[in-house]
């Protein structure tokens, strides 16, 4: 069993954290939290165990009446495995205590890609990353990209591919950053090139983006020219069968984000996640060597399954497709269709 502690239990730390008590090798030690929230006492009621950053947080703790099992430093001598999920910059800080505990580590995209010996996507890097002492998963963005990308180019050479990346702008529950009315471009080339170069070096792309108001969900409109000319049903087929996609009909009445999240509750989902790239099945069109289509990506869960397998990966216990088949059946990660 690996022991596993997770640095962190916001949006992406507490997924990570129920994900890793589903898996059948192994054990989550505890999590590092600062403040002691709602979440933290729904975690406790649920049998988490709790650490702080360090002791000058263990009075706002104790006033709460909220129980901790000690600070950081107690936790990583527990651990074989830390997975660092902290805001933006925060990882690289952490990384020298990581360093001078002996752990290996996994670290989240908003890192820059030197927190890693390597920057991960499981689909399409997992032998290099065996055995590695610190890996970065990549953003939700580029996680998305990555696998769409990759299952194509192996079967299609890839010339080029030009994506368009309508991104929410805050998660649901950050109120904190305000309401917002307007459309905010990137100017220029998006970061997720430079990114997507990371695990996919192999494939020219190029990428743009906005930022709209919105919480739920990422949009990717993408057209790829492939060296050999295709079918529509060429591409379909590929995607059917490739791991963490599903493609979605927009007859059945998903024609939108809302219609998604909507069907995550009618699959009574956990916190209404989807870990695959949501494809719509109508918006795959192919012209010569040129295919077009549409997919969403949940930003909140889509990386969770690939912390899971980054953490085998390291520990050098299993090989790609097991972990990824472990994954995904403790998790219910769905191929191809949904119904």
């Amino acid at each position: 069993m690996i022991r596993v502690g997770v640095v962190g239990y916001g949006t992406i730390g507490k997924r990570i954290a129920s994900a890793i008590l589903k898996q059948p090798d192994m054990i989550l030690v505890g999590v590092v939290k600062r403040a002691p929230d709602y979440s933290v006492k729904i975690g406790i009621s649920r049998g988490l165990h709790f650490f702080i950053p360090d002791e000058t947080f263990a009075n706002s703790w104790n006033e709460a009446g909220v129980k901790f099992h000690g600070t950081i430093t107690q936790l990583l001598e527990e651990c074989d495995v830390v997975v660092d999920a902290t805001p933006k910059g925060t990882g690289m800080k952490n990384k020298g205590l990581y360093e001078n505990n002996g752990l290996k580590a996994v670290f989240q995209g908003g890192e820059p890609p030197e927190v890693g010996d390597l920057s991960f996507v499981a689909q399409v890097n997992y032998d290099k990353a065996l055995g590695v002492r610190f890996l970065r998963v990549v953003s939700c963005n580029t996680t998305g990209l990555a696998r769409l990308l990759h299952a194509i180019n192996q079967e299609h050479p890839i010339d080029k591919a030009i994506a368009c990346i309508v991104r929410r702008s805050v998660d649901p529950n950050q109120d904190a950053k305000g309401i917002i009315d307007c459309v905010v471009p990137t100017i220029g080339v998006s970061h997720h090139t430079k990114d997507l170069k990371t695990v996919l070096s192999d494939v020219n792309i190029i990428t743009f983006a906005v930022k709209i108001p919105v919480t739920h969900f990422h949009v990717h409109m993408l057209s790829i020219k492939l060296r050999n000319e295709v079918s529509s049903r060429e591409i379909i087929d590929i995607l059917e069968e490739a791991r963490r996609i599903a493609l979605i009909p927009s007859k059945d009445g998903l024609r939108s984000t809302a219609k998604l999240l909507d069907l995550s509750r009618e699959l009574e989902r956990s916190r209404f996640d989807f870990y695959e790239n949501l494809i719509w099945l109508d918006s795959v069109c192919a012209d010569g060597k040129w295919i077009h289509l549409m997919q969403a990506i949940h930003q909140e869960a889509i990386v969770v399954p690939e912390n899971i397998d980054a953490i085998r990966a390291i520990s050098g216990l299993a090989d790609a497709l097991k972990s990824m088949d472990l994954t995904d059946s403790a998790l219910s990660i769905t191929r191809a269709r949904f119904f």
